[in-house]
């Protein structure tokens, strides 16, 4: 959705969102320039070493600007603030590296960049977390706007109930306006009924509100315009609270057809430039990563060999984006038997502990997540990304989506190397429902706040979670 509109509803005042979004960061990354002797003032006024260090500052400016939207989406903003510029920082770190490797005039150490990296990150980090506060004080935050909502349904009973509970709504909730015997409307205690729906032009005249939502549902759409029509002699802004409102949309926005404006509700998130950057990432980390670890994929590749009958790699058929299907690549870490039996994917036995098709050799690269380096031959050729949804095999999609209500949403972007629910504890077997139910609402709360930023900390969490080797077996 647009960015501005969000914005519009936080308490945080216009002053304050300039001071975070751009006065903080430019002042830090500035300081942090000079520190680092990468900017200079002399009597010529201000100078650079480099034409990679004053890249870099301006890289960081725009990468350490916070997205007050996304951060302030819940009451408990300071961990996502910091994971965010973390991420940022790791970026940065990498581009910094790379623009320096270029710059023949400059010298520099990793240590240096590490270290600017480092008081980048935190450093942000830490002046958006006390300049929110500080905009949250009482004599600092904007007054709040006066809201009302035209019908009483579940919808708009969830909304306001969740209205009230978020600490950076900068919403006051008045009441409703419905029509409807109390008999036939939904308990909407502690909320007032301000007046019957043909009766809101009369109560606005009176008590002018800010915003007014129509919850109408798409069954009564002929009243809708009959509420329009009373809402044109008022200067409230008017929204339309959609009665799916209980199911979270993939990627809501406006989308143009032809001359005509459609909601989108269900949509990949990877679109425009942050597709073109996610695939980027893909094609040459993938590309990176297969030429380093070459002599490790060989030795692995020899071991298994070694190890038991059979060839090294093991192929399974998946579905990808759109359920279209792939043959992934893994090394094989049972036996030969199990392997080929497997391939179709159709039919499937889920690792257990202790489980005796696993060979010794299996239960190495197992635990370790090596079994799984050879689907960097995916990501190069397009079929995965290093973020995203796990593939799952053909047979389970087949069983689960008739299972799990908003399955097949998952496959509306590529698969993954890892992803969200990856590193919140869902790794290894799902042998009960719950379990694989848990992995899909990860998995589409993944798609409902993809960031290229977000890909980067999962990256980072992974690593901690293949050290830990919890749940793989």
């Amino acid at each position: 959705m647009d960015l501005a509109s969000e914005l519009d509803f936080l308490p945080i005042s216009r002053i304050w969102r300039i001071v975070i979004a751009l006065i903080a960061p430019t002042a830090l990354l500035l300081f942090l320039g000079f520190a680092f002797g990468w900017l200079s003032i002399g009597s010529a006024g201000v100078g650079a070493s480099s034409w990679s260090g004053v890249a870099i500052i301006l890289l960081g400016i725009g990468l350490m600007r916070p997205k007050l939207a996304y951060f302030l989406k819940s009451n408990d903003y300071r961990l996502r603030t910091i994971q965010y510029f973390l991420s940022s920082g790791v970026f940065l770190f990498v581009v910094a590296l790379a623009l320096f490797t270029l710059d023949a005039s400059a010298i520099i150490s990793i240590k240096s960049l590490i270290s600017f990296s480092i008081a980048a990150s935190f450093g942000a980090a830490v002046l958006t977390i006390v300049c929110v506060e500080l905009s949250m004080l009482p004599s600092q935050k904007r007054p709040p706007m006066r809201l009302a909502i035209a019908a009483i349904t579940d919808s708009s009973l969830a909304f306001a109930k969740d209205l009230i509970h978020q600490r950076f709504v900068n919403v006051q909730f008045m009441g409703f306006f419905e029509d409807r015997v109390p008999e036939r409307i939904p308990d909407h205690a502690p909320f007032p009924i301000l007046a019957r729906i043909d009766g809101i032009a009369e109560y606005l005249a009176e008590h002018p509100l800010d915003h007014i939502l129509i919850s109408l549902p798409t069954q009564a759409s002929y009243r809708f315009g009959l509420v329009i029509e009373q809402l044109l002699d008022t200067t409230s802004s008017v929204h339309y609270l959609h009665d799916f409102l209980l199911f979270k949309p993939i990627r809501q926005a406006m989308t143009a057809i032809g001359n005509h404006s459609v909601f989108t509700v269900i949509d990949t998130p990877n679109n425009g430039l942050d597709q073109w950057i996610k695939r980027s990432i893909d094609l040459f980390g993938s590309a990176l990563a297969l030429i380093l670890l070459s002599p490790v994929l060989v030795i692995v590749a020899l071991w298994i060999k070694w190890d038991s009958p059979g060839p090294a790699l093991f192929r399974q058929n998946r579905w990808g984006v759109s359920a279209e299907p792939f043959s992934i690549y893994k090394f094989r870490s049972m036996t030969n038997a199990t392997s080929s039996a497997a391939a179709s994917g159709e039919v499937i036995t889920q690792t257990k502990a202790q489980d005796a098709r696993v060979t010794r050799v299996g239960a190495f690269i197992r635990k370790t997540s090596i079994d799984e380096l050879p689907q960097l031959i995916n990501i190069f050729l397009g079929d995965m990304s290093f973020v995203g949804p796990r593939p799952h095999a053909a047979g389970h999609n087949k069983e689960y989506r008739g299972l799990i209500k908003g399955y097949m949403l998952r496959h509306k972007v590529k698969p993954g190397l890892t992803g969200w629910a990856q590193i919140h504890g869902f790794r290894g077997e799902t042998d009960t429902l719950d379990k694989m139910a848990g992995r899909i609402a990860y998995d589409l709360e993944y798609l409902r706040n993809w960031t290229p930023v977000l890909d980067i900390y999962i990256v980072l969490r992974t690593i901690y979670v293949v050290v830990s080797g919890k749940n793989a077996y």
